[in-house]
């Protein structure tokens, strides 16, 4: 502690010079650190389920699948979707299973659009479907 006298003669001014206290306290922060042990490089285990639920077409909880080819055609289950964007949402807001379930999945082709995929993911939420997902291949 460091005290420091005024010349006036009375008034006395202490201040706590606080730098050897950082100084000493990084320097434990540093010997801590060095001297503990590593942190352990453990595995978390998980359980993946060796067979996949496969949902058939015929599934009446399946997810209803839009597929997109490399040319940017979209069918909805087996129906083809059309081209013009006003005429997908309506198409998708006059499929009974689609506004009842409220969901769809869309799977674009390995060299397909991604623009024709967000194409179709929005016509969907303008027909009124909320959950729009993206299906993918199995792991």
């Amino acid at each position: 502690m460091a005290a420091q006298i005024n010349e006036g003669g009375d008034d006395t001014l202490v201040e706590i010079n606080v730098t050897p206290m950082v100084d000493v306290l990084l320097s434990l922060l540093i010997i801590f650190m060095v001297a503990s042990p590593k942190p352990p490089n453990e595995q978390i285990p998980i359980s993946v389920p060796k067979n996949a639920v496969v949902q058939q077409p015929s599934d009446p909880n399946a997810t209803l699948l839009v597929t997109i080819d490399t040319e940017g055609n979209a069918r909805l289950g087996k129906e083809p979707l059309a081209k013009d964007y006003d005429a997908m949402v309506k198409q998708l807001a006059s499929n009974e299973k689609a506004q009842n379930d409220g969901r769809i999945a869309i799977k674009g082709e390995d060299k397909s659009k991604y623009g024709w995929v967000i194409r179709v993911m929005s016509a969907a939420h303008e027909a009124g479907i909320d959950r729009v997902g993206i299906a993918s291949e199995k792991l």
